[in-house]
């Protein structure tokens, strides 16, 4: 690959050929970077978030509580019950209670795949079971994880040009015998694990020391020509890939299994799909706009808006993103992008009584309700607001388009509010004759009064969650009122939200 970069510089002035090397290193290096970060499955939490400012760490549940502190400054998801956690000179792996496991200690380590994990001690690496005890002693250069009965390793020395890397069985045993080169440098990583019975890897081209990312199969055949400079591996028959486009940076798409674009290069990173998302980010060739990062489905289209620095892979429903990637700003969000916990909501404050959820509502009032339609059958009353379920609302009855109308919130005690999330409008699904969302107003700007003090916020006409962060101020009530509409003329002159949610804790 490098030999033809050369090539095509030679067309280039000098400043050119700086900037189209320059910019090479970051995509791929971000790709090879951000595939090392989603290789690993989760599980269904708990799941880690770092607090601010100290730089430690909580697992979250599902719905945002913290269930207990570490005081490790890495922490990594859980994958088959356990965790990994480092101080930064030593490695170990911690239960679902948090409690250290196993009572040992590691040089580096591997999440939990099929059983085994793999494990640096004296400078080789081996495995260890569920049960801490050695199952491969430890023999490698390096290992990886287990995927589908193999596990990629490496023997030799990447300093005399003698590693090479293959694939092992739980027996220890090769599979497939060490014949891929180890290309170390910042254009090349390490071959990925198995999917759907692929694993990318650097292959040659030719003779002449040209590599670029191919697909072998079980047996060590490619199967997918080597022409792509990023290669991640198969999910759903999807997986992102990069190829250089007339010497230009090589933004990414999706492949299927026979090496064809379903998905067109229009990303300038993306990872493999993940609970039917990938987290993608914006290209922009002459790099004047900022890459951002969200999520797409399976057509390329964005499910999630790029608004964020950084973007996981969906796990348990939930997926961790970034808003300030030099603050540690990491925000977990659900698939309808909503917000459930972020770090700014934990600062450190002791887990299980004052860790971060989505705080219960004691009761509400309305200004007004519209009445029940289809005799009764569908009510807007006030409590389908905080019902957890998007398919119901709350509708003003004015007579107007609802400017003026309010809901007032009560809290059991005391609270510190971080942030609240709205479903804005009648979110109920559409139908092929109506869209409940489009046929009545939608809310552009509203009131917010918390403890007397008041402020105005915008909001979207679309479906799913906004956020509107808050600065935690203590309070037992809460007043939301509608200030103005996105004056949809033809639709019906009713008003609402489907569903509020606020998340902090309660005060200490």
């Amino acid at each position: 690959m490098l030999s033809k970069i050369a090539d095509s510089s030679k067309k280039m002035g000098d400043k050119d050929v700086k900037t189209l090397y320059q910019k090479l290193f970051a995509i791929i290096c971000g790709s090879v970077l951000l595939a090392n970060s989603f290789a690993y499955a989760q599980e269904d939490g708990p799941f880690p978030l770092r607090t601010e400012p100290d730089g430690y760490h909580v697992y979250i549940d599902g719905n945002g509580k913290a269930l207990f502190t570490i005081k490790q400054i890495l922490a990594e998801e859980f994958s088959q019950g356990f965790a990994a956690v480092s101080d930064s000179d030593s490695w170990h792996f911690i239960d679902k209670s948090g409690k250290k496991a196993f009572n040992k200690d590691f040089d580096e380590v591997k999440a939990f795949s099929e059983g085994l994990a793999a494990v640096k001690t004296d400078d080789l690496w081996g495995y260890i079971d569920l049960s801490g005890k050695i199952a491969i002693q430890p023999k490698f250069a390096r290992a990886f994880r287990f995927s589908e009965g193999l596990a990629c390793v490496m023997i030799g020395d990447p300093a005399d040009d003698s590693a090479l890397y293959g694939y092992i069985g739980k027996d220890g045993e090769y599979l497939i015998k060490p014949f891929l080169r180890c290309l170390d440098n910042q254009y090349f990583s390490s071959p990925g694990e198995f999917s759907q019975g692929l694993a990318a890897a650097w292959l040659p081209l030719n003779n002449d020391g040209d590599y670029m990312v191919g697909y072998i199969n079980k047996e060590g055949k490619t199967v997918i020509t080597p022409k792509y400079t990023v290669a991640e591996k198969f999910v759903d028959d999807l997986a992102p890939v990069s190829i250089m486009l007339n010497d230009e940076v090589p933004p990414t798409g999706f492949i299927d299994k026979s090496g064809n674009f379903v998905i067109s290069q229009k990303f300038s990173q993306a990872s493999h799909f993940s609970e039917g998302l990938a987290a993608a980010s914006t290209f922009d060739p002459k790099y004047e706009e900022p890459e951002m990062w969200g999520y797409i489905d399976q057509k390329g289209e964005w499910a999630i808006k790029p608004v964020y620095e950084m973007a996981e892979s969906f796990s348990g429903g939930l997926a961790r993103v970034y808003d300030q990637l030099s603050s540690g700003g990491e925000v977990y969000i659900r698939k309808d992008g909503s917000v459930v916990a972020n770090s700014a909501m934990i600062t450190g404050k002791k887990a299980g009584t004052t860790g971060v959820y989505a705080i219960k509502i004691k009761s509400a009032k309305a200004s007004s309700c519209l009445p029940p339609a289809k005799g009764g059958a569908i009510d807007y009353k006030v409590e389908n607001a905080f019902d957890n379920n998007i398919t119901t609302a709350w509708i003003e009855g004015d007579k107007g388009k609802g400017v003026g109308e309010s809901i007032s919130f009560d809290f059991a005690q005391p609270v510190e509010i971080t942030a609240i999330n709205i479903w804005n409008g009648y979110q109920k699904t559409a139908t092929g004759k109506r869209d409940p969302f489009k046929a009545n107003q939608i809310a552009s700007k509203i009131r917010l009064t918390i403890n007397g003090k008041t402020s105005e916020h915008e909001l979207k006409d679309e479906r799913g969650s906004q956020t509107i962060n808050l600065s935690g101020d203590i309070t037992s009530t809460v007043k939301i009122e509608i200030l103005a509409v996105h004056d949809a003329t033809k639709a019906d002159p009713d008003c609402g939200f489907s569903e509020i949610e606020f998340t902090g804790r309660i005060a200490p």
